[in-house]
């Protein structure tokens, strides 16, 4: 499994419901992406947002980076959205879970 976190926070101008407007059709496409598993995304005090998004492989992460909409929604991110960005990838080396 490969996990993407997402840190961004917005500049001052940005148009905050075109923004959550891009990020509802980006969640769309991405759940067509085969190998997609999932995606939360958090909001901390301070105006940064956390997005977790969770796919089976580096290669369905790879068609979901290339993808011609999602290069185009990337661009919009850096000259219309954000102030600031920071993306990690990071494979699970181990998962496990509890639920009563």
């Amino acid at each position: 499994m490969v996990i993407v976190l997402i840190r961004t926070k917005l500049h001052s101008e940005a148009d905050r419901s075109a923004y959550e407007s891009l990020n509802g059709q980006m969640f769309e496409l991405v759940q067509k992406i085969p190998g997609f598993l999932g995606a939360s995304g958090y909001a901390s005090g301070d105006g940064e947002d956390i997005g977790v998004i969770r796919f089976e492989s580096l290669d369905a992460l790879r068609v979901w980076r290339e993808h011609p909409d999602h290069l185009q929604a990337q661009h919009r991110g850096r000259t219309e959205f954000y102030a600031s960005y920071t993306i990690e990838v990071c494979e699970v080396v181990r998962a496990y879970d509890f639920a009563r």
